[in-house]
C-alpha cells in the first residue's frame, strides 16, 4: 500500500490562520494557507507507519474543513533516519515554505532537526518521537509521545522478576535509548547485552551469544518494521532453546503482522506500550479512517490526530492573540483524545502519560488492566 504524495490538496479550516510558526501570526497576511510540513517515513522499514499517519492526518484535516481559509499538508519522506530527516526538513522550509512542522516521526528524525528549529524560527510537534534526549534538545521541539524512560521502566518492572536477563538491541536512537536505561535499571542481572546494526538481515550470531548465557528472560529491543519481523523469525529457529524463557519487548511487536512468522514462539510475550484507549471519541476516529492503523496502534493514531488539532489551534490562537505559536502550545491546556486537558509543563514531552502491559494470547496482544 502506498498513499504517499508530496502535497495533499487544500483543506479549509474554521478560523483565520496566518503567520509564521513562532513569531506572532499577526505579522503575516490573513488569507494565506497554513502550510503544515509533515516529516514521516514513506520508504524503508518504517514506511507502514508513515502511510498510516497520512491516513489519520487526511481524515483529521477533513474533519476541520470549512470554507473560510485553507490549510495545506505537505509531506516529505524522512525515512526514519536523521540525515534524511534533515534533507526533508530543509526542503519543507526552503522550497515548500511551510509554516509549522508535524514531526519528526522517529526519534532520530526529531533529534536531527532539533538544532535547526530556532534558526528557522520554526516549531515542530511530533506524534511519536520518544527518545529521552529530546528533553532539552530545543525549546521549539515538542512531542505527544511518552518518554522512553517510561517504556524502559515498564520493561524493567517485568524483567526484574528474573535473575538472568539477556538483551538484544538494534542500533538506532530509539532502541539504544531504551537499552541504556535497561542496563542501569537491571544492573548485574544482565548476563548478555547484544547490539546489531540498524536494518541487519542476519542476527543468528547475536541470538546464539545471548542464548549461550542461559537467560531466564530475553528482552527484544528492535525498531519497528521489517527488522523486528526478521529478528523474531530467526529467533524461532532456536525455539527449542527458549523453552521457559520469558520474552519481553515494546511497540515493535504490538502488531500481529510483526509476530506472524513466529506465532508459537511469541505466545505469552510481554509487550510494554501505551495504555489502551477506551473512549467514544477514539472509536469514532477509528471508524472514520479510510483504512486500519494496525502498525500505529490506538495511541499513535490518537496522537497523530491530536498533533494536527493542536498545531492548528495554537496557530489560530497565535494569530488572534498576537502571541507566538510556542506560547500557545506551552501556556494552555492541549486538546484531543490523548492530549486533551494535559500540558507540556515547561517540558518537551507531554506530561501525564503512562505505559501499559500487553500479553500475547492466542495471537492477540491483550491489554492487562
Amino acid at each position: 500500500m502506498s498513499i504517499y504524495k508530496k502535497t495533499v490538496g487544500m483543506l479549509t479550516l474554521a478560523a483565520l490562520l496566518s503567520g509564521c510558526s513562532s513569531a506572532p501570526a499577526v505579522e503575516k497576511e490573513a488569507k494565506t494557507p497554513l502550510k503544515v510540513g509533515v516529516l514521516a517515513p514513506f520508504s524503508g522499514d518504517a514506511a507502514s507507519y508513515g502511510e498510516e499517519i497520512q491516513i489519520v492526518l487526511t481524515q483529521t484535516a477533513a474533519q476541520l474543513n470549512t470554507t473560510e481559509t485553507q490549510v495545506e499538508l505537505v509531506y516529505e519522506d524522512s525515512k526514519c533516519t536523521g540525515q534524511d530527516a534533515v534533507t526533508a526538513y530543509q526542503k519543507l522550509i526552503d522550497i515548500d515554505g511551510v509554516d509549522v512542522i508535524l514531526g519528526g516521526t522517529c526519534s532520530s528524525e526529531s533529534l536531527a532537526i532539533a538544532p535547526l528549529l530556532e534558526t528557522n524560527n520554526m516549531v515542530a510537534l511530533s506524534a511519536a518521537s520518544s527518545n529521552p534526549n529530546i528533553e532539552g534538545a530545543s525549546p521549539n521541539l515538542f512531542t505527544l509521545a511518552y518518554n522512553d524512560y517510561i517504556t524502559a521502566d515498564g520493561m524493567t518492572e517485568q524483567a526484574e522478576k528474573f535473575t538472568k536477563v539477556a538483551i538484544i538491541t538494534e542500533q538506532n536512537d530509539y532502541n539504544i535509548g531504551i537499552q541504556k536505561i535497561l542496563e542501569t535499571n537491571l544492573g548485574k542481572s544482565v548476563v548478555s547485552n547484544e547490539v546489531f546494526e540498524k536494518g541487519a538481515t542476519d542476527m543468528r550470531n547475536i541470538i546464539q551469544k545471548a542464548l549461550s548465557q542461559k537467560p531466564e528472560a530475553l528482552i527484544l529491543n528492535p525498531n519497528v518494521g521489517t527488522t523486528a519481523q526478521v529478528l523474531l523469525r530467526q529467533l524461532a529457529e532456536f525455539e527449542s532453546e527458549l523453552e521457559g524463557v520469558q520474552l519481553i519487548s515494546q511497540i515493535a511487536y504490538m502488531s500481529a503482522e510483526a509476530r506472524q512468522d513466529a506465532s508459537s514462539l511469541s505466545e505469552g510475550m510481554m509487550i510494554i506500550d501505551a495504555p489502551s484507549i477506551q473512549s467514544e471519541e477514539m472509536n469514532q476516529l477509528k471508524k472514520s479512517l479510510s483504512a486500519p492503523t494496525n502498525y500505529l496502534g490506538d495511541f499513535m493514531t490518537a496522537t497523530s490526530h491530536d498533533a494536527l488539532i493542536n498545531l492548528v489551534r495554537a496557530y489560530n490562537d497565535s494569530y488572534s492573540n498576537g502571541t507566538t505559536l510556542r506560547q500557545e502550545l506551552t501556556e494552555n491546556p492541549l486538546q484531543g483524545i490523548v492530549a486533551g486537558g494535559k500540558s507540556f509543563e515547561d517540558k518537551n514531552f507531554l506530561q501525564g502519560i503512562k505505559t501499559g502491559l500487553y500479553i500475547v494470547q492466542e495471537e492477540e496482544a491483550v491489554y492487562q488492566d
